[in-house]
């Protein structure tokens, strides 16, 4: 986020190509609300591109629509509203991520979490993996390196 921007320094010395590290939202825990939506460079003169995860825009601000917990816990219909309103309205692909512990239901429980900390990590596991089959089934992917080579070209 923007308390960190020395991270893309680094990437770029050494030799990475692209990072999708930046949530152009406002969280309490991570977030660059300020950042774009969409492909940018965050290193001058290097070739580093970020390729923030994706947002949705309702109403003029920015919410999380690109996996995890928001993609978790929130009704398929949104993600979807959410992805088709990036691809078909604004004509941008889409930036999706899930944690792999996010579709193991029996996974371990940290017994001394608090309450905050459960809910956001264990509500709705069991419902993840069909949820991702609902959104591989419905939308057509493709590959971040590939992403960031014809995103690169138009920021050029």
């Amino acid at each position: 986020d923007a308390r960190n921007p020395w991270a893309h320094e680094v990437l770029a010395e050494h030799g990475y190509r692209y990072s999708s590290s930046v949530a152009p939202v406002a969280h309490d825990h991570y977030g660059w609300p300020e950042a774009p939506r969409f492909a940018f460079r965050p290193v001058a003169g290097s070739p580093l591109i970020e390729i923030p995860v994706t947002t949705a825009k309702i109403a003029g601000r920015r919410f999380a629509a690109g996996g995890g917990g928001f993609f978790r816990v929130l009704p398929y219909a949104l993600s979807r509203w959410a992805i088709r309103q990036v691809n078909e309205r604004e004509g941008r692909p889409a930036v999706f991520y899930f944690h792999p512990w996010e579709i193991d239901p029996e996974q371990p429980r940290v017994a001394d979490a608090s309450l905050r900390s459960r809910l956001r990590h264990y509500t709705s596991l069991a419902g993840m993996h069909g949820k991702l089959e609902r959104l591989l089934d419905e939308f057509r992917w493709g590959r971040m390196d590939a992403l960031a080579l014809r995103e690169a070209a138009q920021i050029a």
